[in-house]
């Protein structure tokens, strides 16, 4: 019992299983009588047919009366035929009992059904509330890390930039990795946390692609030169985009973060951003020559905890957040993402697609103009 009291799932579980039982033994007892209902009703009139058949017969050949009753005993002939009312009654008796038990079983039926709903309703209720505790655990931790980690981060670089020491340098430089690993970490739990719960909301100002491209990649390109992974971008200088500045560098950071993860985990040696304008609007894609996926699993990617390799046993780090945030920031900004494939060690590309509506040309004047603006 207290083990139940602390985990009412499984009672809850047990008790749906209970009732799911009950119904199918319930569903399964009443198609057995209605087809038995059907086959005694079939044979009963097939022999009031045959007995109408036999008694014209009978009649047609000037039998007597009651040569004539013994063919249909339910009648009484008399100068005219009438039912017998014992028939009559036994009739009346099959038809109430058959009544009286469908009204009891479909009673019955109904409270079970009830119950079902009631207990499911109850788990659903129940997963509910559990989610949104763990949510504002996993929320109320990460905010709990930042401030430690960003000290912790700060210490690591003064203790680079003040020692001259091989050693105190490379440990420094790893806790400064680690730190910014967990770090992207924490912000991916944090954006989850704003996403699933609504609180998420996008500031659209004219970006220049271009700068936001290269901030990006600039954060990673030590992390990517040390995996002896190479980043080339094809941008087009003049692209700018009304976007929200912070979702953007998101976007780009959980992009960058995956594809050379993806890399890390496929033996991969390139990544290519390019940012292009279209006859429909704007263009950004990443590509990689990575892992890869199967190409049906091409919206699988973006589920949350979701990891690329997971099918191949080989999964790429993290905890499979980056890519569900990816596609929830871009469908916030209004925008469209996918993913293709040619198949496992293959590389992929991730598309984004902006409108026509979002694009501005003059990515850097626009930007500047706006800046001045404000």
């Amino acid at each position: 019992m207290t083990a139940l009291r602390r985990d009412p799932s499984k009672a809850l579980l047990v008790g749906f299983l209970t009732l799911l039982v009950v119904l199918v033994v319930q569903v399964g007892w009443w198609m057995t009588d209605h087809i038995r209902f059907a086959g005694a009703v079939e044979r009963e009139v097939a022999a009031l047919y045959r007995a109408d058949a036999e008694v014209v017969s009978a009649f047609l050949r000037g039998e007597r009366p009651a040569a004539l009753e013994s063919r249909m005993p339910h009648l009484t002939i008399d100068g005219v035929a009438t039912v017998r009312p014992s028939a009559l009654e036994e009739l009346e008796r099959d038809s109430a009992a058959r009544r009286n038990r469908y009204l009891w079983e479909g009673a019955f039926f109904l409270v079970v059904l009830i119950g079902g709903m009631s207990v499911l309703s109850r788990a659903i209720l129940h997963d509910r509330e559990l989610r949104r505790r763990q949510q504002n655990f996993l929320a109320a931790v990460s905010h709990e890390f930042k401030s430690p980690l960003a000290s912790m981060r700060l210490a690591a670089e003064t203790l680079v930039m003040r020692s001259k020491e091989p050693d105190t340098q490379r440990l420094g430089k790893r806790i400064l990795d680690d730190g910014e690993r967990l770090l992207r970490m924490v912000d991916n739990l944090l954006d989850t946390a704003k996403l699933e719960e609504g609180r998420q909301r996008l500031s659209p100002t004219t970006v220049d692609v271009e700068r936001a491209v290269k901030n990006a990649v600039g954060e990673f390109a030590e992390r990517a030169a040390h995996a002896g992974i190479t980043i080339e971008t094809r941008l087009d200088p003049e692209l700018a985009l009304s976007a929200d500045p912070t979702a953007l560098a998101t976007i780009l950071r959980n992009l960058l973060d995956n594809a050379i993860k993806a890399c890390a985990a496929g033996n991969g040696r390139s990544i290519v951003v390019a940012a292009t304008r279209t006859d429909k609007g704007a263009v950004l894609s990443i590509d990689d020559d990575g892992i890869g996926f199967a190409p049906e699993d091409a919206a699988l990617i973006f589920e949350k905890f979701h990891r690329l390799g997971d099918e191949l046993r080989r999964s790429t780090a993290g905890t499979g957040l980056g890519l569900y945030i990816v596609k929830r920031l871009v469908e916030l900004s209004g925008a469209k993402v996918r993913a293709a494939s040619a198949g496992p060690d293959r590389g992929a590309r991730i598309t984004i697609e902006w409108p026509a509506a979002l694009v501005h040309s003059g990515g850097r004047a626009d930007a500047a103009r706006e800046a001045r603006a404000r």
